[in-house]
């Protein structure tokens, strides 16, 4: 019974998740920045495009990992803040906190290798 419980409440927990995720991509999809956001582009890209992928990518491997992964979350795969919080188990402002980190962070790295 107990183990059974456990899968129970773990597959629910999925589901809640997963329908959080759609609904803030609906959501996104829906606000009116949407079209641009599509044809522009990104700028990850535009950064990736200037800096080349090593830099970049060397210098996003030695941020630690919480800043780490709320700027992949946020920049590379397009998560709104909401979604990366429910995901990392984390407040929207500590999500805040850690993209302004390791933006910042990165932004120092790279000036000072380029």
């Amino acid at each position: 019974a107990y183990l059974r419980r456990a899968v129970v409440n773990g597959a629910r927990s999925v589901h809640r998740h997963d329908l959080v995720v759609r609904r803030e991509l609906v959501a996104e999809a829906g606000r009116a920045d949407a079209v641009d956001r599509a044809t522009a582009a990104s700028a990850e890209a535009e950064a990736l495009r200037h800096l080349g992928d090593g830099a970049m990518l060397a210098a996003l491997r030695r941020l630690p990992d919480r800043q780490r992964e709320v700027l992949v979350l946020r920049y590379f795969a397009d998560w709104s803040e909401a979604a990366i919080a429910d995901a990392l188990g984390i407040a929207p402002g500590s999500v805040k906190a850690h993209a302004h980190r390791g933006l910042a962070t990165l932004r120092a790295r790279l000036e000072a290798t380029g």
